[in-house]
């Protein structure tokens, strides 16, 4: 068993012990070991909070940890990464939770893992380097391809050796969406990264439902709109959700979602308006999201309260009423 697997089962045991605030959609008991869905692609009944995106069919058993017996992930079928390929090479080692060192022809490259976030990096982190150490690796870019730091920012693809299966058959697997299926990353698109979402939030979708990962410690658990309990998250990325009690378009173009009586001091969402049209042209204004329960994702700053900024629609989801019926958006 692999050296890591110890930190990702205990991972629920381990973390801080707060009280994590009500979730409807995270009410769902653990399922313990599933069964391998064969024979049919599942419907979007099969994963009860989930987005458009391809059939997800899950090829290995698992427990409630989100590991194979090997120690590996649970790997899901998924449509490997879309986009131009890139750079090819050996893995060398970590640079970070989600930074890997990739030895290519033309030197020693870093490389983030685009679209995904941690709040568990000691643990993303170890398990990376044990699962991929002496593997081939090949990046995929779908959007940005270098960050501020000059990293490249892609999709990662791993070889897989003799003897073990990717997400289909001999295909090689693909790193995000691994994490992501087994709770030790969780989606974080950007406005120029943001391809592969709608298929990485289903597969998160069902790792919170299943409770894997870092979704079976409560300090990991979506947050609320409660604004005094978010003032203690200012500063670190959250998923919040809640309903949207009052929403406005400004004569500016800039629209402001609201979750409490008062927006001076109440948890808001800021669409800008260089990037309102986005939301506008999905039939997500402020008449359709009035009212609505949604799930945002993002920083958390001080500005009248609590606040997160969306670029771009892939950050907001519509959660229907009844749990069983909710679509991420």
């Amino acid at each position: 068993m692999h050296r890591s697997v110890c930190l990702v089962l205990g991972l629920a045991a381990c973390g801080p012990t707060a009280a994590a605030p009500e979730d409807a959609q995270d009410t769902h008991p653990a399922t313990g070991s599933i069964a391998v869905l064969s024979g049919r692609a599942p419907d979007i009944s099969d994963f009860p909070d989930a987005p458009d995106a391809p059939a997800l069919t899950l090829i290995q058993a698992s427990d409630e940890s989100g590991l194979a017996p090997d120690g590996a992930p649970v790997m899901p079928v998924v449509p490997p990464p879309q986009g131009e390929a890139g750079e090819e090479g050996r893995f060398l080692g970590m640079a970070g939770a989600l930074t890997l060192q990739l030895e290519t022809a033309d030197g020693v490259l870093e490389v983030r893992l685009a679209e995904v976030d941690t709040p568990v990096p000691e643990q993303t982190e170890i398990w990376l380097a044990d699962w991929l150490e002496g593997r081939q690796l090949s990046l995929t870019y779908s959007g940005l391809r270098r960050d501020r730091y000059d990293r490249a920012l892609a999709h990662v693809s791993a070889v897989m050796p003799d003897g073990e299966t990717g997400a289909d058959g001999e295909a090689p697997a693909w790193l995000q969406a691994r994490l992501v299926a087994a709770g030790l990353a969780r989606v974080m698109s950007h406005a120029d990264n943001q391809a592969h979402a709608a298929t990485l939030l289903r597969l998160e979708a069902e790792a919170r439902r299943r409770r894997l990962g870092m979704w079976g410690d409560p300090d990991h658990a979506i947050r609320d709109t409660h604004p005094d309990a978010r003032a203690q998250d200012i500063g670190s990325s959250q998923i919040v959700e809640g309903r949207v009690t009052d929403a406005v378009r400004l004569d500016s173009g800039r629209i402001y979602l609201n979750f409490g009586s008062d927006y001076r001091s109440d948890f808001t969402v800021r669409i800008d308006a260089a990037d309102s049209q986005d939301f506008l042209d999905a039939n997500l204004g402020p008449e359709e999201l009035l009212g609505r329960r949604v799930r945002v994702r993002g920083w958390l700053v001080e500005e009248n309260g609590p606040m997160i900024r969306l670029d771009h629609r892939a950050r907001l989801e519509i959660v229907a009423e009844d749990a069983g019926e909710a679509r991420p958006r």
